[in-house]
């Protein structure tokens, strides 16, 4: 075997080649372009070094020359020198990949059409039984009319920057980078691990950067091995037809890839014939792409010929005649039929609905918002982003409309849906999030977010869904640190302040709290969670009349249920109680507030009782709450919180037996529950039974019900001046 060198090729001349410029120089060697004086033709040279002891160039030359696919390079012949040994080749014009991604990252169509070219050559190469082993970026160039040309067929050694360095001296050929993780461990080489390396490839051309791009060597292959490309990081705006291609390509094993390169070519003919908005699609799916060209029948011709005239023009005339009728009786549903034809794009309801959902405490954004999820699902019924959509609007509906269980068993049912449609969708697992967190078991909650942020680590929604979680789960030193994260990562979005807000003010650090509420609203005007969580902290700080301001200048912005209803307490606290009539009475009229809000009628009850002359309207307002609880309570007859609440709404309508009933039911299931015991003290109250009210109470501050809460009360005012309750 010819000794191998490691040096510069100093001369100018190889035979009947004259060298020109060097082309680029790795560890398989250098190549020069030259100039061949026997055919006057530009050429390529590959000097050959580090040549492994039993490699049979000969073989491999031939090998690569009996490929007929013209994206392979053509081998012209394989000279022998005396220092090496060099391969003549077809001079490609053009750049290579590695070279146009850090020049001009291509688009998704553009990378799409990349793939599928490799993919249509490689499928020749593997019918002949034939395998490259080392594509990568640096081994495929685009000539300046877009084709792509294959380098280096079964000729390359470990080589350039792409592979960093080899694991051992002997290690098979191809580079670390976008080897299969099976050749990492010695399998043998098989056309599944050029599908594997095309997938990587199509994954950097997609993102700009290959799988774990800041390690090498051992410390890469070690990831390789141990990772799925489940695991890789996704751009949020990369399609889901997208991602799913590349996972099947890249999956660690084997038997999960795509089976040939034909069926890569076949998912990218597809996926390019897609127009821009459809391939935007979340929920457009591998398995609803066929992966086989179907031919179109041949119409059987008809010879007109052989028809008679006369029945010709009477099959035509009764044609015409029967269409005119139809378009005379249809004019009815003519309307209806533009509305149907009007252009559809899912990609656009998708993100219009999101936009939506994003005002999460607007009830007619989240009636918005439904109308695009389910346009989808109409058309779609197993789009994964829309379900899990679907799933996060019946949450906000439950936390919304006074814990009616139907919603959250309609959450939970479509996050569980949206998980077996898609379960590598970031958004089926923040929806089933949700369900946890609304169910009160945090350590599932955050187990589904880190799913979900492992599939998305950008998803704002996933953030703060987990800072939510942590405050609700009283963990608030992490929730502050998460907060204050996600609001540097995501500073144009409200959410984060405003938890910042809600955390400082558990805290009791108000000032840090009003600038954090400050901010959120600065951030987005239009919604409600910044002015109530402003007035809230105003309102501790003694400042009702800068809370009002607060309240009232959200509801010139954009008027809510939760506004005015907020702002109604405020106005209530302030013994303002005409005022805070009308805010309430707002709070449930149809258009302008939420009707179906018992505690918004309780509300408003409780502040009509306070006004001379209107204990009937109290009555009535109460009798509204009541009926809406009752729904409730049939689908969820053991809610301590809707029982406790209907035993209050009882006894404010003087039905002391069922009252009675209500609240015995409710303090055996959640006796250490103080809002069920302050409702029972003032119902007992209420119904003159003052012993019970006073143990009720005491045991409520005992479990931390706020005593400011307690004083504001104006049902136990005779039961605050009992020497009972005012003795220690």
């Amino acid at each position: 075997m010819p000794a191998s060198t490691d040096n510069v090729i100093n001369t100018k001349q190889l035979l009947h080649y004259q060298l020109g410029e060097s082309l680029g120089e790795g560890g398989f060697g250098q190549v020069f372009s030259a100039w061949d004086t026997k055919l006057h033709r530009q050429v390529a040279i590959k000097y050959l070094k580090n040549i492994a002891a039993g490699v049979d160039l000969v073989k491999e030359a031939r090998l690569a020359a009996s490929l007929q696919h013209p994206a392979f390079v053509k081998v012209h012949a394989l000279e022998q020198t005396d220092q090496s040994q060099a391969i003549v080749m077809e001079l490609v014009p053009g750049r290579t990949l590695r070279q146009l991604m850090e020049t001009q990252p291509p688009s998704a169509q553009e990378a799409i059409d990349i793939i599928r070219q490799i993919a249509q050559a490689m499928q020749e190469a593997h019918s002949a039984g034939l395998i490259h082993g080392d594509l990568k970026p640096s081994n495929l160039m685009q000539e300046p009319g877009g084709v792509i040309r294959i380098l280096d067929f079964g000729l390359a050694t470990q080589a350039d920057r792409d592979a960093t360095t080899s694991l051992v001296q002997s290690d098979p050929q191809g580079t670390i980078a976008y080897m299969a993780p099976e050749l990492l461990t010695g399998s043998t080489l098989r056309p599944s691990a050029d599908i594997y390396a095309l997938g990587v490839i199509f994954y950097e051309l997609l993102t700009g950067a290959r799988p774990f791009s800041n390690l090498s060597g051992l410390a890469l292959a070690a990831a390789l091995m141990q990772s799925n490309s489940d695991q890789w990081p996704w751009p949020d705006d990369l399609p889901l037809s997208l991602r799913q291609l590349v996972r099947v390509m890249t999956a660690r094993q084997m038997d999960q890839r795509l089976e040939s390169m034909k069926e890569v070519a076949l998912q990218c003919a597809h996926l390019a014939a897609l127009d821009p908005p459809s391939l935007r699609s979340l929920s457009l799916d591998l398995k609803s792409l066929k992966l086989a060209a179907i031919p179109n029948p041949t119409p059987r011709e008809i010879d007109w010929r052989q028809l008679r005239k006369p029945m010709l023009r009477g099959f035509i005339g009764l044609s015409l005649f029967a269409g005119l009728i139809g378009l005379w009786y249809s004019q009815p549903y003519w309307q209806k039929m533009t509305v149907n034809l009007q252009a559809y794009s899912e990609a656009q309801e998708m993100q219009q609905g999101l936009q939506a959902l994003a005002y999460f405490d607007q009830h007619a954004k989240i009636d918005e918002a439904e109308q695009h999820f389910v346009r989808i699902l109409s058309r779609s019924p197993e789009n994964a982003a829309a379900m899990a959509s679907m799933s996060l609007i019946y949450s906000s509906r439950f936390a919304n409309n006074g814990q009616d269980v139907i919603w959250l068993q309609k959450a939970e049912a479509s996050a569980q849906q949206a998980l077996k449609f898609n379960d590598f969708l970031a958004i089926s697992h923040i929806a089933n999030a949700k369900v946890f967190s609304l169910r009160d078991q945090y350590s599932q909650a955050l187990a589904e977010l880190e799913r979900g942020l492992a599939l998305d680590p950008n998803s704002h929604l996933a953030w703060s869904l987990k800072v939510d979680v942590l405050i609700r789960a009283k963990r608030l030193d992490e929730a502050l640190q998460l907060a204050t994260q996600g609001a540097q990562r995501f500073s144009q979005e409200c959410l984060f302040p405003a938890q910042l807000g809600q955390i400082y003010a558990l805290q009791g650090n108000y000032k840090e709290a009003l600038d954090a509420y400050g901010l959120s609203i600065k951030l987005k005007p239009d919604v409600s969670n910044g002015y109530i969580g402003l007035a809230q902290v105003l309102m501790r700080q003694n400042k009702a009349d800068d809370a009002v301001a607060t309240l009232q200048s959200g509801l010139k912005v954009y008027p809510s249920a939760e506004l005015s209803t907020a702002l109604g307490n405020v106005l209530f606290a302030r013994g303002d109680y005409v005022a805070a009539t009308a805010a309430f009475e707002t709070a449930v009229t149809e258009g302008k507030g939420n009707p179906n809000d018992d505690l918004g009628w309780a509300k408003l009850a409780d502040t009509l009782s306070w006004l001379p002359g209107r204990s009937e309207a109290a009555n009535k307002a109460y009798d509204k709450a009541r009926s809406i609880l009752a729904e409730k309570l049939i689908q969820s007859p053991n809610n301590v919180d809707l029982l406790s609440r209907m035993a209050l709404y009882a006894a404010k309508l003087g039905a002391a037996g069922e009252s009675q009933i209500k609240l015995q039911k409710a303090l055996s299931l959640a006796p250490d529950n103080p809002e069920v015991q302050f409702r029972a003290a003032v119902s007992y109250e209420i119904l003159g039974k003052r012993g019970e009210a006073l143990a009720a109470l005491v045991k409520a501050k005992s479990l931390g019900y706020p005593s400011k809460s307690i004083e504001a009360e104006p049902e136990l005012l005779a039961l605050r001046r009992d020497p009972k309750y005012l003795q220690p």
